[in-house]
């Protein structure tokens, strides 16, 4: 077997392995928001018209508005599950991520190692990459920012690299950057990080040219200066053009259905209660721990502390840009772990970089000989790889209503109770706010309390979470009771932790979390337990 074949082979094996981890890892669970994505999408599709009325919840009223960031993406989304159904849409989103990946493995051999012998410290990382990025992956919009991130940090690479060789009409290289923004505005809110990061670089890029020039003049600044690289200067009128390109693509996020009302939502960024009270915006710090989230982040630390340390004015590692895009986003990604892919793809290409120039000698001096410990060796590997390609296809099964296959999570049997009874489905419900998106889906002629789509929204001075959140204070479970005139809980019982032996031995982790809250303590006093199963609890009003 011809080493180009072999090498060929065993890039396609990994990602033929990526592939099934990640259709596997979407089948292990239904986003609670998936519900009312689909609702939202179908909307879209059978009226026309993008989401404006809340039909969903009484809280605010019904005549309540709200802007759908995702409007497309739904509707794209409700397309694929109404005619294919759910496991194509598992495998439309396991595309996406492995896309993602296939095109920045493309630009990191192209533009930083230029080795394709590289793959073999590529490959690894990104399994690492993304066994830590698995609580975010599966049938979930947010996947579309990884892609359109990378998309636009390729541009604005191309166009350093054109602007520092002072190339003619290097602006065109930015023009891709203007139909990323127009689709990323219309299909996840995210699109702001697009922005932010155009304007981000243009700051990084002004200061790095004032840095280069002071620090001649100042020692202590030379002294700082030495560490970096400043092969990547732009010169002032490369700047002017990405200033101007900045400019117009912020303009273009205007260009979507609800024109000026789509940026309504920034207002409600004042409040952030939700970092600490949604599982997946909380801080690396809080429990439970991701344990290969945070060494990811560690390894990545470590290896800025190196490349200052052996890698003094290294072209592609010790640039003000690649560090500041870095340190921006483990802040983001330690700040709330739902930033974690962002922060896996922006530095997936310094990483890789790095490491190959640490093991570069090691593999070109790797030679595959035509012996028979050679053909043994490359066999063997790919036998592992079809063992562990069948084990995981044997566990992946074609699913295809996930609102059933799913009651374990689900209050299925709860809802079906529920619907049976007529003098219940006219009770107004509160239900657990993890139960929103399925109930949406599943019962969409009923409104509910709440659900995951605006969390932040205003209400009573503080957040509409916040609001639901009353429900668990004591003192104001009765009043915010009679506020809303509830007859009806449907309710999530608290489950015990899955503990690992870290949980266990060194953190100190106690299994047992099933202790009563106060409104359960509230309800039991005061309403009647009409259901329970191993999941939900209901409860009447007497």
């Amino acid at each position: 077997m011809k080493k180009l074949n072999f090498t060929k082979i065993f890039i396609i094996a990994f990602y033929l392995l990526f592939f099934l981890l990640l259709l596997k890892n979407s089948q292990g669970y239904l986003d609670p928001d998936l519900g009312w994505h689909l609702k939202a999408g179908e909307e879209v599709v059978k009226t026309r018209e993008v989401n404006k009325i809340n039909h969903y919840n009484y809280v605010f009223g019904n005549q309540s508005t709200w802007v759908n960031h995702e409007w497309l993406s739904d509707s794209i989304m409700f397309l694929i599950y109404d005619n294919f159904g759910y496991f194509a849409l598992n495998i439309v989103f396991a595309l996406i991520v492995l896309s993602t990946i296939i095109i920045a493995h493309k630009f990191i051999i192209k533009n930083f190692t230029t080795n394709k012998k590289s793959f073999f410290i590529i490959l690894p990382l990104t399994l690492l990459g993304l066994i830590s990025c698995q609580p975010h992956f599966g049938v979930r919009v947010q996947e579309l920012s990884i892609l359109f991130l990378l998309l636009e940090l390729i541009c604005i690479y191309n166009f350093e690299k054109s602007s520092v060789k002072k190339e003619k009409n290097s602006w065109k290289k930015l023009i891709p950057i203007l139909i990323i923004i127009i689709f990323w505005t219309n299909m996840h809110g995210s699109f702001l990080l697009g922005i932010f990061i155009l304007f981000f670089y243009l700051f990084i890029k002004i200061f790095e040219t004032l840095f280069f020039y002071l620090k001649n003049k100042n020692q202590t600044i030379n002294k700082i200066g030495s560490f970096f690289n400043f092969e990547s200067l732009i010169e002032k009128k490369y700047l002017k053009i990405f200033f101007v390109f900045s400019l117009i693509s912020t303009f273009l996020t205007i260009i979507n259905p609800y024109g000026l009302k789509l940026f309504d939502f920034l207002f409600s960024y004042k409040n952030n209660a939700y970092l600490t009270i949604i599982s997946e915006w909380l801080p690396q710090y809080y429990y439970p721990f991701l344990y290969w989230q945070i060494l990811y982040i560690a390894i990545i630390l470590a290896i800025i502390i190196i490349s200052f340390l052996l890698y003094k004015n290294k072209p592609k590692i010790n640039s003000a840009w690649n560090l500041s895009l870095i340190f921006l986003f483990i802040i983001l990604a330690i700040k709330s772990r739902r930033h974690f892919p962002l922060l896996f793809i922006s530095s997936l290409p310094f990483i890789s970089f790095f490491l190959y120039e640490e093991l570069k000698t090691f593999l070109e001096n790797i030679k595959f000989k035509k012996t028979k410990l050679d053909a043994f060796i490359k066999t063997y590997i790919l036998l592992i790889f079809l063992f562990v390609f069948a084990l995981l296809i044997i566990n992946i099964k074609i699913i295809k209503n996930p609102f059933d296959y799913f009651c374990n999570d689900y209050p299925c049997k709860a809802l079906k109770f529920i619907k049976n009874d007529i003098s219940l489905t006219n009770a107004r419900i509160f239900n657990s706010y993890g139960w929103g998106g399925y109930l949406i889906h599943e019962w969409p002629e009923k409104q509910i309390f709440i659900d995951g789509r605006l969390p932040q929204k205003k209400i009573n001075n503080h957040s509409y979470l916040e609001e639901y959140l009353m429900f668990t204070k004591k003192e104001e479970i009765a009043k915010k009771i009679e506020e809303y005139k509830i007859e009806l809980f449907i309710l999530e019982k608290t489950k015990n932790r899955k503990l690992n032996w870290l949980d266990k031995k060194i953190i100190g982790v106690k299994e047992k979390t099933n202790q009563k809250g106060f409104l359960l303590e509230f309800l039991d006093k005061n309403y009647n337990k009409i259901y329970e199963d191993e999941i939900s609890l209901i409860y009447l009003k007497k």
